[in-house]
């Protein structure tokens, strides 16, 4: 069984600092076969094991696809001859979908898995991330489709409220009783006083 990986690759910029760049996923599309008018449950059937195709009772032409992918991940993708060394590279990454069981991969994924599998045969192969995002963008035939990318969430930003006026602020301040006298009637009153106070 092919092992799950992280979904993400670190990519360093000098100028920005780290990072994290989000890598297009890959997987068989079930709905591509329908449009070509190929059978993709005989395209997958046919790449489990010798023993699991002997055992077919009919020709799986119209059976679910699914049920084939499972038995792959489950059973025939640990087989030696699963994987050869000189699969050509577009079905190998069409193999490593099926035994990852059609779970999205991205090219750094699929890159890990053929270079650990293929590590030790005397066949060199390039199996780098570059190489194999092109083959994978270009595997009509296997029926590889690229995964659609989010849509980015719009955020709505709200303005900020205006800050609210109260009644009294408007008002000017009452002015004190003595401020509200003219002039002449402050004399007025500091006369009286005095004379209030000779008497």
């Amino acid at each position: 069984m092919v092992q799950k990986l992280s979904a993400t690759a670190q990519v360093s910029d000098e100028t920005e600092g780290d990072e994290e760049k989000v890598l297009p996923k890959y997987l068989i599309d079930f709905d591509a076969g329908t449009r070509s008018g190929r059978s993709l449950p005989m395209l997958i059937a046919s790449r489990r094991c010798y023993l699991c195709q002997q055992a077919d009772e009919e020709a799986p032409i119209d059976a679910d696809p699914k049920q084939f992918i499972d038995r792959i991940t489950d059973h025939c993708a640990a087989e030696r001859d699963y994987l050869l060394a000189d699969t050509p590279l577009k079905e190998a990454i069409f193999r490593v979908l099926l035994a990852n069981g059609n779970e999205p991969m991205d090219s750094e994924e699929i890159s890990v898995v053929l270079t650990e599998k293929w590590a030790m045969t005397p066949f060199p192969r390039n199996t780098a991330a570059d190489v194999i995002a092109k083959m994978a963008g270009n595997s009509r035939s296997y029926c590889i489709a690229r995964v659609p990318e989010p849509e980015p969430e719009i955020v709505a930003v709200e303005p900020d409220p205006e800050p609210e006026i109260s009644p009294a602020a408007d008002q000017p301040e009452a002015d004190s009783p003595d401020e509200a006298k003219s002039p002449d009637e402050a004399e007025s009153q500091e006369g009286s006083s005095s004379d209030a106070e000779e008497a």
